[in-house]
């Protein structure tokens, strides 16, 4: 079938790249022109008909083709086998778990793709040290090719829907993967499949933060983590942990799969009543309070032994600290196995404080 969208003609492949930038084409960095032979070359990378319907974005009353999705895949510089990634993600980002709409926020959310399963060594991705990049091309224009086709299909450009106050350089691209020989369940399986499926996660969220370790017991080596995540944002969602392999080394040995890690992070991340009232988060984010909270909440006798829980619900606490959209979202820990092999960081990324959920999807490679 041929090709339905806008034939362009242009004199050479510098002015095809300035008229990306004239038609507000393109997030701010050049593009590779996406011409019709390129295009028809990752569509028949993956056999699909340029029409073919990955899904729809009901939010936006979008629909992402294959050959939409392809011709943002060239102008991010993609190679033609990285499409089943690029499908699984759509698939994902199309979601109705994800609610597509919060990436409106005023808070500049932004999805970031982890790929896990077997396709990492397939397609060279990097799963190693300087993992959020740069340098790697498949991390990198994967991230860059959704970047892109959010930007021209979907609306989402600070001159459109993106109402984010201060912005993300995430918003460029954010694409990492799994260390698909990891000793640990890769996050494939933590998320219902195979080990020999790969798929891609899609999880949105704000800013990525470390958290530094000295030591070399895991509890110990879990201390820091436990105290950055509780006092960041402290935000009911699904976090996404990274632990590198020297650290993954050291919890194997002592008989720590992941979910002893996550079941040890639900147990420990929290806060008391008084700290979050000092801190100017009680009812910050809820109705439970009439009227225009100026100034902080008095702190009462006992409210330092009042706790309240980040992953673990607190009938009574809960209301007066998470906005409702939270409550109703999975709390969750997604621990990743990644990075360098030497080092004393874990790295986690704080999700998005009101609606979605991250999403999961299988990665369909084409019949050889």
């Amino acid at each position: 079938m041929p090709l339905t969208s806008n034939r362009i003609a242009v004199s050479d492949p510098l002015e095809a790249i300035e008229y990306c930038y004239r038609e507000n084409l393109t997030d701010g960095l050049p593009v590779v022109p996406p011409t019709e032979k390129r295009v028809q070359e990752f569509l028949d990378a993956v056999g699909l008909p340029p029409d073919h319907v990955i899904g729809e974005v009901t939010e936006r009353a979008r629909v992402i083709t294959a050959e939409k999705l392809a011709i943002n895949a060239v102008m991010a510089g993609c190679l033609p086998r990285y499409m089943p990634v690029l499908i699984a993600a759509v698939e994902a980002l199309c979601d109705p778990a994800f609610k597509f709409n919060h990436l409106a926020s005023l808070g500049s959310p932004w999805p970031l793709l982890i790929v896990s399963g077997p396709v990492v060594k397939e397609l060279e991705m990097n799963y190693g040290m300087y993992l959020f990049g740069s340098g790697n091309r498949a991390n990198a224009t994967i991230g860059r090719a959704i970047s892109l086709l959010l930007w021209n299909c979907c609306e989402l450009r600070p001159d459109a829907i993106q109402r984010g106050q201060l912005g993300s350089p995430q918003r460029y691209s954010f694409c990492i993967a799994e260390n698909p020989d990891t000793a640990w369940e890769g996050l494939n399986e933590w998320e219902g499949y195979p080990r020999q499926t790969s798929t891609v996660t899609v999880l949105s969220g704000y800013y990525f933060c470390m958290a530094r370790t000295e030591s070399s017991v895991a509890k110990a080596i879990l201390a820091p983590l436990v105290n950055a995540i509780s006092r960041h944002e402290f935000s009911r969602g699904c976090y996404v942990v990274i632990i590198p392999p020297n650290l993954e080394a050291l919890f194997v040995e002592q008989g720590w799969s992941k979910r002893d890690i996550r079941d040890y992070l639900f147990a420990h991340c929290k806060r008391s009543v008084k700290d979050l009232k000092e801190d100017g988060r009680w009812g910050r984010l809820t109705s439970t309070f009439v009227g225009d909270l100026k100034d902080l909440i008095p702190v009462e006798p006992g409210d330092e032994e009042r706790w309240v829980y980040l992953f673990r619900e607190n009938p009574e606490l809960d209301p007066a600290v998470f906005h409702e959209g939270a409550l109703k979202r999975r709390a969750d820990v997604l621990i990743v196995a990644a990075g360098g092999d030497a080092g004393i960081a874990m790295g986690f990324y704080q999700p998005y404080s009101q609606s979605t959920n991250p999403v999961t999807k299988p990665i369909t490679l084409p019949r050889q």
